[in-house]
């Protein structure tokens, strides 16, 4: 089944035909039911659906095994406050040169940078995942080697993500989730 949808219509209009979908956990058809919306603190705003759950039932005489599914709007990253479009604004900041803190900022507008190094982590987490969609490591350019107040885990990281947007262009997080049908991070 998939997981990740253009926009929120599209998964309600994908919720109202769940009679022949199968579930994803035991494989079991016709005991999908939409079990509501999927709700994310936005900063400065009031929660927002980005989602939708699906619940494979095991009341009233079915057979399905009592677990839910998850389907997002393809812009969100799950277990995130911020868009995926903050993400790769982020690393874009990180690819032209600034430090971590302010390109957090610059993304998020958030003045501490202290989920900055949490994302580092999990991009660098990642990095395999990213590599392995083109069957070799890309290549780091000059400027990128050269480039002497930058670790090589950032060269690294930079250089991925710009094999990532040839790939994939821009919005690179909805178009990677969208295409892979898996999380961004």
């Amino acid at each position: 089944m998939q997981i990740y949808y253009p926009n929120l219509q599209a998964i309600e209009q994908r919720s109202m035909q769940l009679e022949n979908a199968q579930c994803r956990h035991c494989k079991v058809t016709q005991q999908l039911v939409s079990h509501g919306f999927i709700r994310k603190k936005r900063v400065g705003a009031e929660p927002e659906a980005v989602g939708k759950r699906v619940f494979c039932s095991n009341r009233n005489n079915r057979t399905g095994c009592g677990r839910t599914m998850q389907l997002y709007v393809e812009s969100t990253v799950r277990y995130l406050h911020f868009s995926g479009s903050c993400v790769v604004a982020f690393v874009l900041s990180l690819i032209a040169g600034l430090t971590v803190e302010h390109a957090y900022d610059l993304a998020t507008g958030t003045a501490t940078p202290r989920n900055a190094y949490r994302w580092m982590n999990r991009l660098r987490a990642q990095l395999s995942a990213y590599r392995s969609l083109s069957h070799r490591a890309p290549l780091q350019d000059a400027t990128a080697i050269g480039a002497a107040n930058h670790s090589a885990r950032l060269v690294s990281l930079t250089s991925t993500f710009k094999a990532l947007l040839q790939r994939f262009g821009q919005p690179l997080c909805a178009a990677y989730q969208s295409h892979l049908q898996r999380s961004f991070f």
